[in-house]
């Protein structure tokens, strides 16, 4: 029964998301955690359409942005179409980034749950999705500066001169994109060692879960300078200490939900798609066209922000203030 309730979203990933043809080779990336209920409906769906599926089924990473292990990377490599049902996110490494280079194309399932496969984001309008995140993308693109704030406190001004947005739409048609489901953002990487404010108690970070406690990280030149808080900012102290320099670049990644079926839930992969969400992010953001090459990619979520392209307010306290099918 499970299966077939899954069904639906698997289905449109193989056949809508990345429109899989007969013959072609679809790898699906798995760990140990994750629910094999979600592995079999997708390959089933896959096998159906007539393509040559291979599971890989590791153990789960420690954090997203690392690397896979290199039996992984290498089938990443050979394969025409992915699909990374694993834990975390491996869209900020560098075997994703020569998959793409080889033409593959690549949903982006990390974390994701039975329920998520029949609920919330992956049930939207994905042309209406697709309308908006080009929409926004386009506007992000524009502006040479964006300031985020927050109703907690959270002020961030952040460079873009130059940067080009990115749309995530859902759909992955296209030779060396990236996408997923349940999908909807516009993003892009702010100019590095620029940003300065402070991120006060965002909703979720990845590693660190949903924020029950202070949280306050100061920004100055582009990194971060000090962290306050309690136990879950004791926890991303610690994270940063183990990993890179590059780690505390911030914002390595800004970007805009446009998914309005997207649920307020403790998960990033679907509330950082949520629209009138924003979220930032440190470490790596290589995959965006930025120049920070880290081990690792975290995300922070604003529920209600406010928005402000080069001084005009476009999104205030999570509300849109423009029209969004026509920019």
């Amino acid at each position: 029964m499970k299966l077939l309730n899954m069904a639906f979203a698997a289905n449109m990933v193989i056949n809508q998301v990345l429109e899989v043809k007969k013959e072609e080779t679809v790898l699906i990336i798995t760990d140990t955690e994750r629910p094999r209920t979600i592995t079999e409906a997708l390959a089933y769906s896959a096998e159906s359409a007539g393509a040559q599926v291979t599971v890989m089924i590791m153990k789960p990473q420690k954090i997203g942005g690392e690397e896979p292990p290199a039996p992984v990377a290498a089938a990443m490599t050979a394969a025409q179409v992915i699909i990374n049902q694993a834990t975390y996110s491996l869209t900020h490494t560098q075997a994703t980034r020569e998959a793409m280079k080889n033409g593959a194309r690549i949903a982006n399932m990390r974390n994701f749950t039975e329920e998520m496969m029949v609920k919330g984001g992956v049930n939207a309008d994905y042309n209406q999705v697709r309308r908006v995140s080009e929409n926004l993308a386009d506007l992000l693109s524009g502006a040479d500066e964006i300031r985020l704030t927050t109703p907690e406190g959270t002020d961030l001004l952040m460079k873009s001169k130059g940067r080009k947005a990115i749309a995530q739409t859902g759909f992955v048609t296209k030779n060396g994109m990236i996408s997923g489901l349940p999908d909807g953002e516009s993003t892009l990487a702010p100019l590095e060692g620029i940003s300065e404010g402070v991120i006060v108690l965002p909703y979720i970070a990845d590693e660190l879960g949903l924020i029950t406690e202070p949280l306050r990280i100061e920004v100055s030149q582009g990194k971060i300078t000090n962290i306050t808080g309690g136990q879950q900012a004791q926890r991303l102290k610690a994270l940063l200490e183990e990993h890179d320099e590059a780690g505390y670049n911030c914002a390595s990644q800004f970007a805009l939900g446009t998914n309005p079926a997207c649920r307020i839930v403790p998960n990033t992969r679907e509330v950082s798609k949520k629209l009138g969400t924003a979220h930032i992010a440190i470490g790596d953001n290589i995959s965006l066209a930025g120049k920070s090459k880290s081990t690792f990619h975290i995300d922070f979520v604003f529920l209600s922000p406010s928005v402000y392209l080069d001084g005009k307010c476009i999104l205030k306290d999570g509300k849109y203030q423009i029209n969004l099918e026509d920019n």
